[in-house]
């Protein structure tokens, strides 16, 4: 619903915005550090599964797009390395 004014409000304080159509690739890329923050709504788990598990264990952090726990039945999902995850969770709230 709100997904163009989330991409405006990111564009706004990033160098730009990449999505490689797969939510399983975009946060390996993540974990191996090739991008810092990713966020989708309405995911299934096995879209994602192993995706969290690569950025877990790299050091980078999942949440819920409020910042919230990430869980199973979530969902929605912002992963990040550890040092924006509180500004993008700012960022994406504000919508």
């Amino acid at each position: 619903k709100n997904y163009l004014e989330e991409i405006d409000e990111i564009l706004k304080v990033t160098a730009g915005i990449r999505r490689l159509g797969s939510a399983g690739l975009d946060l390996a890329y993540l974990a191996a550090g090739k991008l810092d923050g990713f966020w989708e709504k309405d995911l299934n788990l096995w879209d994602i599964s192993s995706g969290v598990l690569l950025v877990k264990e790299a050091g980078g952090r999942i949440s819920k797009m409020n910042g919230e726990e990430w869980t199973i039945n979530s969902r929605d999902i912002l992963a990040s390395n550890t040092r924006i995850h509180h500004d993008l969770t700012k960022k994406l709230s504000l919508l």
